[in-house]
């Protein structure tokens, strides 16, 4: 009787020790899924990832260039080889060439925010999205702010440090349209802070704005973010073109970060979760090439650099 005790104890023993030790075995990372291209891409391109990277990316898909960017969200190629994108708390502008960064703006404040945009302006500043606080910034070439349009009287989410705000934009008439992501609405405000106009409907699906482009034409391009939905709206709010997951069989949209009007009159797309990283569809709806899998995952903006 003795030795079963003691063999059932000896057992005991053992396999905790083996459960211990399997419990304790690191977990092998997966690898990321494989890098698919359909189509032909044709261009170089910049793009940014809520994941922390900023990267230029060849015409066969291939990274050639990256940078480390805490959740980018926006990017632009700035000449003399820079580059801007916002950081999850401001903004940098970081020279291609040794990765130097050459400009910053860290935005300092005791409550929740998020930096999730930003803009080179033609002055030299850069507009800056401050998501939970509810107001723009233009930031000056030392780094100062410039100039602040405030809108927390309007604004239904104020105080939301991560879904308020998406993208802004400052208009060539000097105006400023902002994406407010949890209402599903676009307000435009002039540069007193006065809102001129508001754009609504129930084609922002929930959460629904993410992007925005205004064409020379005055007409609105919009990444519809969890609205999974790509829309052009005219001066009088009307929709004149659109892109829905029905569209093309077997699309999913995920979050549509953001969405450009090329000059060939295709869309530009870049999805944060879908069944691409990025993707360029036609005005009849047809898409002419994609990237998903490998390093592509979280994206969040594009632009095409030839």
């Amino acid at each position: 009787m003795k030795k079963a005790i003691t063999l059932s104890i000896f057992t005991a023993c053992v396999c905790g020790s083996f459960l211990t030790i399997s419990l304790a075995a690191p977990k092998k990372k997966k690898a990321p899924p494989k890098l698919e291209v359909t189509g032909a891409v044709k261009h170089r391109f910049i793009a940014s990832t809520y994941h922390n990277q900023v990267y230029i990316v060849d015409k066969q898909g291939k990274i050639e260039w990256e940078v480390k960017a805490p959740r980018a969200q926006d990017v632009f190629m700035l000449d003399g080889g820079r580059v801007l994108f916002n950081t999850n708390k401001g903004a940098q502008i970081v020279r291609i060439k040794d990765k130097k960064v050459l400009w910053e703006y860290k935005h300092e404040s005791k409550n929740k925010f998020e930096i999730h945009s930003c803009q080179p302006l033609k002055n030299g500043n850069v507009l800056i999205t401050v998501c939970g606080e509810s107001k723009l910034l233009e930031i000056d070439k030392a780094g100062k702010i410039a100039k602040t349009i405030e809108f927390a009287k309007v604004s239904k989410a104020a105080g939301n440090g991560h879904m308020e705000l998406r993208d802004s934009f400052k208009t060539s008439r000097g105006t400023y349209l902002v994406a407010f992501l949890t209402e599903g609405v676009i307000r435009e405000f002039d540069g007193d802070s006065k809102v001129i106009r508001t754009i609504k409907g129930d084609f922002f699906k929930s959460k629904g704005v993410s992007s925005i482009q205004e064409l020379k034409n005055g007409n609105l391009v919009i990444g519809g973010g969890y609205g999974k939905n790509v829309l052009e709206i005219d001066k009088n709010d009307k929709i004149v073109w659109s892109l829905t997951q029905d569209d093309i069989k077997g699309l999913n949209l995920g979050y549509v970060a953001t969405a450009k009007r090329l000059e060939n009159g295709n869309t530009l797309v870049s999805l944060y979760h879908g069944s691409y990283a990025f993707f360029e569809v036609t005005p009849d709806k047809k898409i002419i090439w994609s990237i998903k899998g490998g390093p592509f995952h979280g994206t969040t903006a594009i632009e095409y650099l030839d």
